[in-house]
Order: C-alpha cells, then structure tokens, then sequence
C-alpha cells in the first residue's frame, strides 16, 4: 500500500505533525500554569475535533483510497483543534495564558530552526536558503495552494507576499480572534529563522489587517 504515497505525501504528513508537537507543547505549558483546568479544556476540545493522529507511519493512517482529501482533512483538524485550544486558554486564564502560548510558538519555532540546521549538516547559508527550508517546517495549505509568492530572492534577504492567510479559515471555525492567531505565527516564524540561523531574522513587513493590500513578509540578514 506505501508505494501509492510519494515524497510529497511524507513531506506534508511531517509539516502536520509538526502543528500537533506545537499543540502538546503549549498543553505542558498550560499544564505547568494550572493542570487541572488545563487538562480539563484539552479533553473537552479533543471531544469536539478529535485527539491528534498518533506517532504512527504514514501508510497504516492514511486513506489510501482519498489521499489528498485525507491529508487535506489532516491539516483542517490539527489547525482547528491547536486554535480552539488557544481559545480555551485565552478565555479561561487570560493573558498568563497569552504568554504561555507565545513561548511555546517561540520555543518550538527554535527548536525546528535547529532541528533543519541540524539536517542541513550545521549551517544554512543564506535567506534564500532559509526561506527554502523554512517550506519543509511550515504548515501553509496544501502544495496546491501556492498561497505565497516570492518577490524577491538572494542570499541577503527573500521577500514574499500573499493575499491571504490560508490557516484563517480553520482560525474561524475555532471562533479564535485572527489577530491574536497571527501574532503566535509570527513568533513561530521568527524563532524557526533565529534557530536556523541566528545571523538572520525574520519580519512581517506589510498586513492587510492593517490595511496593506498584501501581507508581505521577509527573511534578512541581521544588521
């Protein structure tokens, strides 16, 4: 059955699991600032989305039958359940919870930085170089989305932009507040580039929830 899934397929089912190592990683936290609410929220909205696929190989998971509707089904879940948890949070416990959530997109953007730094035998040289595999870690849609376009490209930055945010509508059907959503992302982003390569940072330079007519990001050599 595991001929039928191509490198594409393993690429993205990765990219997925990388949302759910986030979510857990935000429940110990949430655990560590009060346990049994926090538990107590995790289980209600595990009842609603599902708990996360298990640590499991691809091919004994996937429906061999609907492989793109499958993975697509995968990232939909993943994405709304990780927001509704933050939700949760945010209402329950308010700004502690902000806090707590906002280190752990920064602690696990860091930590999959070193993690490509570490596959990429210890250096990543260059923002274009970054940008590429920065697309290996983070989750934005399918491939056929091509939800971002780069405008431009070299070693000392890589700028791009979009129209929209593709995890957006997942966001809406947790009915957790945009703003707050992009503000984590951000903080994923720029921790990926800083354990990447802390000789480069990252920046969102234009947004069209503040009336930009792209939301435009970059990748650029520090200084």
């Amino acid at each position: 059955m595991s001929a039928f899934l191509g490198q594409i397929h393993y690429w993205l089912y990765g990219k997925i699991r990388r949302v759910i190592e986030r979510e857990e990683l935000i429940c110990e936290k949430a655990a560590a600032m009060c346990r049994p609410t926090a538990e107590e929220l995790r289980e209600q909205v595990w009842q609603t989305y599902g708990s996360p696929l298990p640590d499991a190989e691809l091919a004994g998971l996937i429906d061999h039958d609907n492989i793109h509707g499958w993975l697509q089904r995968q990232i939909n879940i993943a994405e709304t359940r990780e927001a509704a948890f933050i939700k949760e949070l945010l209402d329950m416990c308010g700004e502690a919870a902000r806090e707590n959530v906002g280190q752990a997109f920064t602690e696990h953007g860091i930590l999959c930085g070193r993690h490509a730094r570490e596959q990429s035998s210890g250096e990543i040289a260059g923002a274009d170089a970054i940008y590429k595999v920065l697309n290996d870690y983070y989750l934005n849609g399918m491939p056929c989305d091509q939800a971002d376009m780069v405008v431009s490209s070299n070693s000392d930055s890589v700028a791009w932009e979009n129209e929209s945010c593709l995890q957006a509508k997942n966001w809406s059907r947790a009915r957790v507040g945009e703003t707050d959503m992009k503000e984590f992302y951000q903080r994923w982003l720029a921790g990926f580039v800083q354990g990447a390569n802390p000789a480069y940072e990252y920046k969102q330079i234009a947004d069209t929830a503040k009336g930009d007519r792209v939301n435009r990001y970059e990748v650029r050599r520090r200084g």
